[in-house]
């Protein structure tokens, strides 16, 4: 049985509703204006902190200005219309009044205080409140409104406020007795620093996602066709804030990593920081995070403060209505599409953007137009490997046995693993977990080097041929120091580090013999490594330098083909295909300029030499003009012009 929300034309409104939105609320104009921008799908404040409607539960604190048309009224006019609603609830808090009737519900930090955020206050994860309360409301809402969804805010385990200020989970007395009823612990008393910090936050996190998935249950037991986020599909946001340093690739990353099999709602956030949510991005910045949410297989998501008739920043409306009124034209074609990248990049288990190493790698394989996909390490399985030829592992940490042998039976059978740093080793043994890297025997992980390189020697050029140019390749300040099984083939020699201080007495010394990447072979694949942090180097500094060693290792050492050599690293490529179709997606990122966003510069002239494709025909769908030509086995496809976005049908 198929639900509504598979393959289904997803262009969301978030209309974060305010409590005075609802004081003049008019169900026919919110719907006029969500059709005004080809929605099809609208998010709305519905329970938890405010309840949008009225309700029956105590407890439940009711918004006092439901004086316009009413929450139910709003969900019919948008059904006659044909557009999906989502509630959005948030559980994390209640107002003051609750819980001074009810002081057992609240949070506690380590020092036994509050969280109180204007009023609201926060409520500990495992209280009566989450366990009892939060299910009468759910019955409630999705009994007596006919939503279609729900989505969980602030659902997870609460450790900082909204400015960034850590608190840490939850230390009231109710959850250091459950802590010491499962593992004979007290709870930790020294935060961040103390050992027991991390397996408290996993006790708390195995809790709230045991509630999480009665939660789903209970709400399936209502209705199997309420979509519910986690499950049956993902919400992501592109956002920024201040002093957050900007990463242009943040909305293709979301609808990566939220899974090529289930709908990402990769919602871009129109605001520029929390401080500053009445203030919009930068438009140019909202396009583009719409076009790469489309190239990449996410669903188009707009999220605003307020209601769409109400909203004084219009700035960035005109381009969220191009992208979905483009969608709106294709939906046919991008409903079901599938990835047909061959490369997947795996991410340590983290939240937040805190793995420099990957980062540097998604930057060196977005500019070099290598199409891929990502995922956590804790979700690697079998399936995770079908149609992959490269897997990258930039530095992943605390690998388990299990995850090494998943990725080493990939090699066997003809895969070739990337891995760099300390990723395949295990940090507590130093135990070599990868046996497709061939490592025998580790040596002294060095840091803090300062002047260290890779250095292109003898028949190195051969392979290195981007680098042969400026053969003193600057890695940063880490090397793992390795020895290798007898036939491994290595490359690069380690220059160790040399004096710094006068010109007049400083140069390098010679290189010596610890290579900076090796090639073992491994049943019918390899293992590649590279011992230095190539992709965190890059990633902080952005040196050609760097980029040319780590194509060379991508496109001469992994052998992935090179789909258009030509082109700009400024433009995003991707291929999915369905029904004997392959769509070529671009994203002309050509406006970012050091955390800056402007419209793209126009890109004219552009060459893709694509494998597999000779004899195919193919046309564009955003205006662009295409000629093809076979050139080598491969599809030789010219276009004339890429300006924002384009995407190439191939069939």
């Amino acid at each position: 049985m198929s639900h509504w929300w598979e393959n289904y034309p997803w262009r969301m409104i978030q209309t974060n509703l305010r409590e005075e939105d609802m004081e003049d609320l008019d169900a026919r104009r919110f719907v006029e204006d969500l059709k005004a921008f080809d929605a099809t799908v609208v998010m709305v404040n519905a329970a938890g902190i405010v309840a949008s409607y009225e309700t029956a539960v105590p407890d439940h604190t009711q918004s006092t200005h439901l004086h316009g048309d009413s929450l139910k009224t709003v969900i019919e006019e948008c059904h006659k219309a044909g557009i999906r609603v989502i509630a959005r609830t948030d559980y994390s808090k209640v107002r003051r009044p609750v819980l001074d009737r009810h002081p057992d519900w609240a949070y506690r930090d380590a020092k036994g205080e509050l969280f109180d955020c204007n009023g609201d206050i926060q409520v500990c994860p495992n209280s009566a409140y989450h366990s009892e309360v939060v299910y009468d409301i759910l019955r409630e809402v999705l009994t007596e409104l006919p939503f279609d969804g729900i989505f969980f805010n602030m659902s997870g385990a609460f450790v900082t406020g909204y400015d960034g200020t850590l608190y840490g989970p939850c230390m009231c007395e109710r959850c250091k007795s459950l802590y010491k009823e499962q593992t004979g612990q007290d709870a930790p008393t020294g935060g961040l620093r103390d050992p027991g910090f991390m397996r408290y936050m996993g006790f708390q996190s195995k809790r709230i996602a045991a509630n999480k998935m009665k939660q789903y249950r209970f709400i399936k037991a209502i209705s199997p066709e309420i979509a519910v986020n986690g499950y049956d599909y993902t919400r992501t946001e592109c956002n920024t804030d201040m002093d957050r340093p900007a990463w242009v690739y943040g909305s293709s990353m979301n609808a990566r990593t939220g899974g090529r099999g289930r709908l990402v709602d990769n919602a871009c956030v129109d605001f520029i920081a929390s401080r500053y949510r009445d203030t919009s991005v930068s438009p140019a910045l909202v396009e583009l995070r719409l076009w790469q949410s489309l190239a990449n297989g996410g669903g188009l998501s707009h999220y605003i403060m307020g209601r769409l008739d109400n909203h004084r920043d219009i700035s960035c409306f005109d381009a969220v209505k191009k992208v979905f009124a483009f969608h709106r034209e294709h939906e046919d074609m991008y409903a079901g599409l599938a990835s047909a990248a061959e490369t997947l990049v795996v991410q340590k288990d983290g939240m937040g953007r805190d793995d420099p190493e990957v980062y540097g790698w998604i930057h060196a394989l977005t500019q070099s137009h290598i199409p891929f996909d990502e995922c956590k390490l804790r979700e690697l399985n079998e399936g995770t490997f079908e149609g992959k030829k490269t897997v990258i592992l930039g530095d992943v940490p605390n690998m388990n046995s299990e995850q090494a042998a998943l990725l080493d039976a990939f090699a066997e059978k003809g895969g070739t693993v990337l891995a760099t740093g300390g990723a395949g080793i295990d940090p507590r043994t130093q135990t070599v977990l990868l046996k497709c890297l061939g490592i025998t025997a580790l040596g002294e992980h060095k840091k803090d080097l300062t002047s260290s390189v890779l250095e292109v020697t003898g028949e190195d050029g051969a392979v290195f041929t981007r680098s042969a140019a400026s053969p003193m390749i600057a890695m940063g300040g880490e090397f793992c120091v390795a020895s290798f099984a007898e036939g491994t083939r290595t490359y690069l020699r380690l220059v160790p580090e040399h004096p710094y201080g006068p010109p007049e007495r400083c140069y390098p010394v010679p290189a010596g013999e610890q290579p900076g990447v090796t090639v073992h072979s491994y049943g019918a694949g390899r293992g590649v490594y590279v011992p230095a942090l190539l992709g965190s180097f890059y990633y902080r500094q952005g040196w050609q330098n760097t980029l040319n060693a780590m194509q060379d290792i991508l496109f001469g050492l992994c052998g992935l083909p090179e789909l258009a050599p030509g082109l700009s690293p400024m433009a995003e490529l991707t291929m999915t295909r369905k029904d004997g179709l392959t769509l070529v997606q671009l994203v002309n990122e050509s406006g970012c300029f050091a955390g800056h966003y402007f419209p793209p510069v126009t890109m004219g002239d552009i060459r893709l030499r694509l494998p597999g494709l000779a004899g195919k025909a193919a046309r564009t769908l955003n205006g662009g003009h295409v000629e093809c030509s076979e050139e080598g086995g491969c599809l030789a496809v010219e276009l004339d012009v890429l300006k924002a976005y384009e995407a190439v049908l191939i069939g």
